[in-house]
């Protein structure tokens, strides 16, 4: 659970706009807008839960696995 929410926290971060220092950077090449990107933001978001919960799937299958091979042990 906390490796997906770092993920989601990460993205965010990560995507924030943020005003450069330097005023003639600010004003030259400062265009991003989040807004302009919603929709991306939202597919990658989405693939980010999938694989996080097809991961947790796949471990608890690695553990259900394990678990059974050793109630079988000679």
């Amino acid at each position: 659970m906390t490796a997906k929410i770092f993920s989601f926290t990460w993205i965010l971060d990560q995507s924030k706009e943020k005003q450069p220092k330097d005023l003639a950077i600010a004003k030259l090449f400062n265009t991003y807008k989040f807004a302009d990107y919603k929709e991306q933001m939202v597919d990658l978001l989405d693939r980010v839960c999938i694989v996080s919960v097809k991961t947790i799937e796949i471990v608890q299958q690695v553990h259900d696995t394990v678990e059974h091979k050793g109630d079988n042990a000679p």
